[in-house]
């Protein structure tokens, strides 16, 4: 009978570790993945636990639109459009000022590709909530300057960025540009960092050579750099500290190969200090297990908010 009470006892204790098990493997614990091997440069990549960080958040932010007219690309003027994600607890009428972010959509996607999707949106909320990041604005722009018909001109985009977009973004919200002007950009450029994925990825590094006066970070996700030559004259010339957070996805997504020869070149270029402090580097390369797709973003900006941006 001793031993009959005995291995029921057994039996219990078995079960009770099995579902023990199962509620623990419910939960995605965040994950690190290592792809030195990959890129042939020391990088990371942590994934958030997706059941947490992309439902809805108690702390919600909210997204807002803007419409504006740009007048730099001839003489025609062209009605565009463009998001603002403002963190929870925003006030117009407050004091506090905010970090910003000019997010740029891949080709195909458009301004509301991010912003519009809940789990990205749940994301930022859950990043801010969590102390991740600090308290930032998104503001999530197009470079076409025709939307309908697909056409842009990076040689003139950067005009559309000092002197339309980021006057009437900084000149309506909280960033800590106290004036929306040349100087008042030039000051707060800490605060300020210049994203993209894949096309807009490319923007990004075509932004750079005339942006690295009025931004300190760079973020190009999944998407490679046209012209080395003109990046290389803007850091010859700057004394400005500034910091390029590159990310890629794995071999399915399809700028794996550039962005990995890409993160060698820069690795290996005496311009650059590689590594994640920004205290003492000025180039990071994020590599994960992503596809090509536009919403990957939130992932790197998860990562590079850990690594520091706008701490």
């Amino acid at each position: 009978m001793k031993k009959i009470m005995i291995l029921a006892l057994v039996f219990v204790l078995l079960c009770c570790a099995f579902v023990s098990l199962a509620e623990e493997s419910s939960y995605q614990a965040p994950t690190l993945l290592d792809a030195s091997d990959l890129a042939g440069v020391p990088t990371h990549y942590l994934l958030y636990d997706r059941e947490f960080y992309e439902a809805p958040c108690d702390q919600p932010g909210t997204v807002v639109k803007m419409k504006y007219n740009t007048n730099v690309y001839g003489e025609k003027a062209y009605k565009k459009t463009m998001y603002v994600y403002l963190p929870y607890g925003y006030d117009e009428k407050g004091t506090d000022r905010y970090p910003v972010i000019y997010f740029f959509h891949g080709r195909g996607c458009d301004p509301t590709t991010l912003l519009f999707n809940p789990e990205t949106k749940n994301a930022f909320d859950h990043m801010i909530s969590t102390g991740v990041a600090k308290p930032f604005i998104l503001v999530a722009p197009t470079y076409y300057y025709d939307a309908r018909h697909l056409l842009y001109d990076w040689e003139q985009f950067p005009r559309e960025m000092r002197e339309e977009i980021m006057p009437l973004v900084e000149r309506t919200y909280r960033t800590y540009a106290e004036t929306a002007d040349e100087a008042g950009f030039r000051v707060s450029r800490a605060h300020r960092a210049i994203c993209g994925f894949s096309m807009g990825s490319m923007t990004t590094w075509a932004l750079f050579p005339s942006m690295l006066d009025v931004s300190a970070s760079f973020l190009p996700f999944s998407g490679p750099m046209q012209d080395t030559e003109a990046m290389i004259a803007a850091v010859e010339k700057t004394e400005e500290p500034f910091y390029i957070y590159m990310a890629c996805g794995g071999a399915e997504d399809l700028a794996f190969e550039n962005c990995n020869a890409l993160a060698q070149t820069l690795a290996a270029d005496p311009h650059f200090s590689y590594g994640p402090s920004r205290e003492e580097n000025n180039f990071f390369y994020c590599l994960s297990d992503n596809i090509h797709q536009d919403l990957t973003s939130r992932y790197y900006l998860y990562n590079a908010f850990l690594d520091g941006l706008f701490q």
